[in-house]
């Protein structure tokens, strides 16, 4: 179900977010998606969980979920793409 936590770091018997294995984390959200809040929600948690590493969120507003792997060539998916790569490096 939605509260399997292979599928929701935010479930009850997940792992603590604040041994998280990484130093850096992007969580991107879509205005318009339906999990918009799920991962705002995320943010928040790992925010406020006592992990040491770098989080931030990346928002664009008037997108759907996967908008910028169904619409390639539009200006929200290209920044999207940008700046998923300028974290990356």
């Amino acid at each position: 179900g939605t509260d399997d936590p292979a599928i929701n770091p935010l479930a009850p018997d997940a792992p603590s977010l604040a041994s998280l294995g990484c130093s850096k984390l992007l969580v991107c959200v879509a205005g318009k998606d339906a999990l918009r809040d799920r991962g705002v929600w995320y943010y928040e948690a790992v925010n406020n969980s006592g992990w040491q590493g770098q989080v931030e969120v990346f928002e664009l507003e008037d997108e759907d979920h996967a908008f910028h792997i169904y619409n390639t060539h539009t200006q929200n998916a290209n920044s999207m793409i940008t700046r998923l790569a300028s974290f990356l490096v």
